[in-house]
């Protein structure tokens, strides 16, 4: 991104260096007074010429000055470079940093900036060529409502959980799956409890190795640890959350959300003192911790409905044989609230009553209308001959 005041900053200090070529590693964030920068802050002064003098640049790293590598040069030689070009204030700067003497004192910089001024972590760097971020650990209270059960030796213990958290409607947000820090006699405890609450389940989801979910009633707290919580996915685009209805013992999909993935999730105990109510599981848990934008969530019934843009039926009779051939086009009108839902549908049947498989059926998708009624006529001038007699 060009044209941006904190870049022409940095642009200004290279060049009263007189340095000619620089690689360097920054942090782009909103400079805010007393309040920490969030990501939307950034996408938020990106978009909006007149607030985009408010965005900073933090150097915390340089990979090269004037051709000369410093990527196995020890950090002190590279912080010595940042702290020579960048001022500590300002729209281009160097980033706070403090030596410290001893490792005793990382623990008060946790405190001050973490615990108490509310920033995310620290970064830790020391003579070796490591680097460590230290960041406070965060826990839920969610409820399991399904899980996988292992294989061979694993048989009859669980090896993955599926938890979810309560959202004010009574509605379940899937968070996650966590199967890490549990001993062989968790998993034995786990199994034997919930293979005896298995329900039914409209809504299907499986693990990394395409295993589905047992679905279970609702009644199991546990607490989740993790070490870190996404909101975006590696596209940028928002994490999707399945929201479903637990009504008459049966899963169904209620809705899909903007919402989180924790990382490295972990199980810490099982919490006897929680239960299945709003209080003990709520979803504000997470968006407390972190700004998560709110969507009106409409329920099924509320959403739009699709309308039908295009319907043409051909039929063919030879002998005893007869064909039909359907081209259905539709627009979802669902596209803005439900990002599954693709703007434009196009469906085509194709049946034959003496063949093998009579009914055959292929789906086309489009985010735009031309290009969806280019598709259907494509495939009307591909799949209709001579003999098709339009209905």
């Amino acid at each position: 991104r060009t044209g941006l005041p904190c870049l022409e900053q940095a642009k200004i200090r290279f060049q009263e260096k007189k340095l000619s070529s620089v690689i360097a590693a920054a942090e782009l964030y909103m400079q805010k007074q007393n309040e920490r920068s969030r990501v939307y802050d950034v996408i938020a002064a990106l978009s909006d010429e007149r607030t985009i003098d408010k965005l900073g640049l933090a150097f915390f790293d340089i990979l090269e000055i004037n051709g000369q590598s410093l990527k196995s040069a020890p950090y002190e030689t590279v912080f010595q470079h940042l702290n020579d070009i960048f001022p500590k204030t300002g729209q281009a700067h160097v980033i706070e940093t403090h030596v410290a003497k001893s490792k005793s004192v990382i623990p008060k910089f946790f405190a001050e900036w973490v615990q108490e001024q509310g920033e995310e972590g620290i970064i830790v760097r020391c003579d070796m060529p490591y680097m460590y971020k230290i960041k406070p650990k965060h826990t839920f209270d969610v409820i399991i409502v399904g899980y996988v059960e292992g294989v061979n030796e694993h048989k009859g213990k669980v090896k993955t959980l599926l938890f979810a958290l309560m959202r004010e409607s009574g509605t379940y947000q899937v968070i996650g799956r966590v199967g890490n820090n549990l001993s062989e006699d968790d998993r034995q405890k786990y199994y034997d409890i919930l293979s005896q609450n298995h329900v039914d389940s409209t809504y299907i989801e499986s693990d990394n190795d395409g295993v589905a979910f047992h679905m279970v009633q609702p009644e199991i707290v546990i607490e989740v640890g993790c070490n870190d919580i996404l909101l975006e996915n590696t596209y940028g685009n928002p994490m999707l959350n399945n929201v479903l209805q637990y009504d008459q013992h049966r899963y169904s999909l209620y809705n899909t959300v903007p919402g989180v993935r924790f990382i490295h999730p972990m199980v810490e105990r099982m919490r006897d003192d929680k239960t299945n109510v709003f209080e003990d599981i709520r979803f504000s848990q997470v968006s407390d911790l972190i700004y998560i934008e709110e969507e009106a969530m409409p329920t099924p019934d509320a959403l739009p409905k699709s309308e039908v843009l295009f319907r043409e039926v051909y039929k063919k009779t030879a002998k005893e044989k007869t064909m039909v051939q359907k081209f259905v086009v539709w627009k979802t009108n669902k596209e803005k609230l439900d990002p599954r839902y693709p703007a434009y549908v196009m469906y085509y049947t194709n049946f034959s009553s003496n063949r093998k498989d009579p009914l055959q059926t292929e789906v086309r998708i489009s985010q735009d209308h031309s290009q969806m009624m280019q598709i259907v006529k494509e495939f009307i001038e591909t799949n209709v001959k001579k003999g098709w007699e339009l209905v």
